[in-house]
C-alpha cells in the first residue's frame, strides 16, 4: 500500500501506531508515535487506519496554488498548479509527469518526486502504471480536477528505469457544452540519462521548482472529430484514384535494388549504431502479449540488428536495453559468449545509465 505524509497508521505485529512524517521511498516510511520518537517503518508492517487531511489551498488573483514558504516540501496529496494566465512560457493545456528533485539547490543529488499533473480544463480519470522489462504493474489510479497535480512517489534516482515507459491512461469529462476528447493511452518517452544532466531540470512555474517535464498529452491532440470517419473530400478520391492507378503501372516492373540497411535509421554516425531495444520501439502495441512473447521479440530484433552490424561492417553499435529484472541484458550477453569477431562491455554511464552495452566488431575498425 502507499501512504501518504499525515496518514494515520497502526503497527501490524505490535500495539500502538502513530503517524506518517516521511516517505523514504516504496518501501520504508518514517512513522512519529505519540512520545515523539519517529521509527522507520516497512510499510508493509503497517495498516492504514485514518488517510490524511488535506489542507485547504489559497488562491491568488491570476494564479492558483500553496502559499506555503517551503514549496518544495513533498505534496503527499492533490494540489492545485500554479497557473498564472500572464505567464508568456506557460505550457500548452494537457497532461505531464513531472520529475521533481528533492534537492533544488543541487538537482543532481538526492532523490526524485514524481508528479502528474492534470493541466486543463477538464476532469480526468487516471491510471498509472510503471513497466519492469514490459511487464506492467498498477501503480496509482484517481481523479484530478483541473488545475491539479498528484504526488505519485518519491524514488532513488537509481530506480528512475521503473517509469521510462511507464504507461499512463486517462479520461475526460466536462459537464455541459464541451469539445470531446479522446481518451489518452501514453507510454512515457524520456531517457533516464536525463536525470543526472543539471541542465535537464528546468524551472517550471507551474510547480514553482526545477523539473524535468515529460508530455502524456495535449488537450488540442484529443479532440474528437464526429466527421473523419464519415467523409472523404472528392479532392482526397482525385488522390486516391491517382495512387490506384500509378500503383498499377508499376506492376510487371523490376523492382529497383534496395541499396540501404534498415540499420540506417538507427545510426549516429557513418560507421556506429544505437538501437533502443524497449519494447514500446519495436511494436506499436503490446499490451496483450505475454512476458515470453516480449523478451523473443526483443532479442530477435536484437540479433538481426548483430548480424546486420557485421554486413555492413559497421565498427560498433550500442544496445539500449534497460536495467529491469535483466532477463533481456542476460540473453543478449548469452549470445555475445558465442559470436566471434566482437568485444562487448557497458556502455558510457553518464550517456546511457546502467542500462546499455557496447559492442565493437575488431575486425571492421
Amino acid at each position: 500500500m502507499k501512504f501518504k505524509v499525515g496518514d494515520k497508521v497502526s503497527f501490524i505485529d505490535d500495539k500502538g501506531g502513530g503517524v506518517v512524517t516521511k516517505i523514504v521511498d516504496e518501501n520504508i516510511v518514517h512513522v512519529e508515535i505519540e512520545d515523539g520518537f519517529e521509527i522507520p517503518t516497512a510499510v508493509s508492517d503497517l495498516v492504514l487506519t485514518s488517510p490524511a487531511i488535506k489542507p485547504e489551498s489559497k488562491q491568488e488573483e491570476g494564479m492558483t496554488g500553496f502559499q506555503e514558504d517551503d514549496v518544495h516540501q513533498i505534496d503527499d496529496y492533490i494540489s492545485p498548479l500554479y497557473l498564472n494566465t500572464d505567464d508568456q512560457n506557460l505550457k500548452d493545456e494537457g497532461i505531464y509527469f513531472a520529475i521533481v528533485p528533492e534537492n533544488q539547490e543541487n538537482p543532481l543529488a538526492g532523490n526524485l518526486l514524481l508528479y502528474l499533473l492534470n493541466h486543463s480544463g477538464y476532469q480526468v480519470l487516471y491510471s498509472v502504471f510503471t513497466n519492469d522489462s514490459g511487464v506492467f504493474y498498477g501503480f496509482d489510479f484517481g481523479y484530478l480536477e483541473p488545475g491539479t497535480k498528484v504526488y505519485l512517489d518519491t524514488i532513488e534516482r537509481t530506480k528512475i528505469e521503473l517509469w521510462v515507459n511507464a504507461l499512463v491512461q486517462a479520461v475526460f469529462f466536462k459537464e455541459n457544452k464541451t469539445t470531446v476528447l479522446k481518451p489518452i493511452s501514453q507510454l512515457l518517452n524520456f531517457k533516464p540519462v536525463k536525470t543526472y544532466k543539471e541542465d535537464a531540470f528546468k524551472d517550471e512555474n507551474m510547480l514553482k521548482s526545477k523539473a524535468l517535464m515529460v508530455e502524456v498529452g495535449l488537450i488540442k491532440s484529443q479532440a474528437v472529430n464526429p466527421y473523419s470517419s464519415r467523409h472523404v473530400s472528392e479532392e482526397n478520391k482525385e488522390v486516391l484514384k491517382e495512387k490506384i492507378t500509378s500503383e498499377h503501372e508499376q506492376i510487371g516492373k523490376k523492382p529497383e535494388k534496395e541499396s540501404k540497411s534498415f540499420l540506417d535509421k538507427h545510426k549516429i554516425d557513418e560507421k556506429i549504431a544505437e538501437v533502443d531495444l524497449h519494447i514500446n520501439n519495436l511494436v506499436e502495441d503490446f499490451t496483450n502479449l505475454q512476458n515470453n512473447d516480449l523478451i523473443n521479440i526483443q532479442v530477435d530484433y536484437f540479433k538481426k540488428c548483430l548480424e546486420q552490424a557485421g554486413k555492413d561492417k559497421l565498427y560498433k553499435i550500442i544496445f539500449i536495453h534497460g536495467i529491469g529484472t535483466g532477463v533481456l541484458k542476460n540473453e543478449i550477453i548469452k549470445h555475445f559468449k558465442k559470436t566471434e569477431g566482437i568485444q562487448y562491455y557497458d556502455a558510457s554511464f553518464n550517456r546511457y545509465g546502467m542500462g546499455a552495452t557496447e559492442v565493437l566488431f575488431y575486425r571492421n575498425k
